[in-house]
């Protein structure tokens, strides 16, 4: 593979189509939409969350048919519970603090309906061409520098994996660290495919959808497949999405389908996980 191409989902494109439908996939830090446009290039409707508003206007022309949404991982998913089958988050959840890190893994397998799938990429402590153990140690593993997105950057050793995603609440389904190519220099990062154990949903709590106040509960207007106009705020200039963000409450979702092109994929050295939601435990 040549750097610049990041296909890192290809290989796990039949259990996305067999575990996504009906429901959209959710993808945390999309950056310019290139993943997003790969995924709706394969038939998949996506909702895409980034806290950088540039980059959701570079993800509006690469990937018109996803849901954007403007949101910080460091805050509460604005979704119902179990809304997803399918959570994608690629290089986005290594720039916090272990608590931090800790609810936000927490709020995506909140988001996740039993049996679903997480597909997840970190950086991984061997990343040394990309800032492996450079500057300021504030915790173990979590160091700052003058990184593009943050302020600092976490690098995930096996037993931080293991850590922030124990074996009681998922189930690797793979787990391996991994060479990307996205950059001039390879990047190392952990992959995983994990499916998330559903040991006990109402300790985690369950979260109720806000009542739509639209007239068509089953339109947003300029984007399909969610209810409640009202539980968005979004202004569009030339097509671009100059603010998009929830407004508070969850979302729940219908069967409509979302549409767009295909974008090229990103490629970077990441440990990827991949994990499945387990079904309900009878009480």
């Amino acid at each position: 593979m040549e750097a610049g191409q990041d296909l890192w989902l290809e290989r796990w494109l039949p259990l996305l189509l067999a575990e996504a439908a009906p429901k959209p996939v959710l993808e945390l830090g999309c950056d310019t939409g290139r993943d997003t446009g790969w995924l709706l290039g394969h038939g998949l409707s996506v909702v895409a969350t980034d806290i950088a508003l540039e980059a959701l206007r570079k993800a509006q022309q690469a990937a018109s048919g996803a849901l954007l949404l403007r949101h910080d991982l460091r805050t509460s998913l604005p979704f119902m519970s179990a809304s997803f089958n399918v959570v994608v988050a690629s290089l986005s959840l290594h720039y916090f603090d272990a608590n931090t890190t800790t609810r936000a893994i927490a709020e995506v397998r909140r988001c996740l309906a039993p049996g679903g799938l997480l597909f997840c990429r970190v950086n991984s402590a061997n990343d040394f061409q990309h800032g492996a153990g450079v500057g300021e140690e504030i915790e173990p593993g979590y160091f700052r520098q003058s990184a593009r997105y943050a302020e600092c950057k976490r690098f995930f050793s096996a037993g931080d994996v293991e850590r922030f995603f124990p074996s009681r609440d998922w189930h690797a389904e793979s787990r391996e660290e991994r060479e990307v190519l996205r950059y001039d220099a390879p990047k190392m990062a952990w992959e995983y495919a994990h499916d998330q154990r559903e040991h006990d949903r109402a300790a985690d709590g369950e979260r109720a959808p806000v009542e739509a106040a639209a007239s068509d509960p089953e339109s947003l207007g300029t984007r399909p497949g969610l209810r409640g106009a009202s539980q968005f705020s979004s202004a569009w200039v030339d097509g671009n999405p100059e603010v998009v963000h929830p407004a508070e409450g969850h979302v729940a979702f219908s069967r409509s389908s979302l549409h767009g092109s295909v974008a090229s994929a990103r490629v970077r050295c990441t440990c990827r996980t991949i994990f499945k939601t387990w079904p309900a435990r009878q009480m």
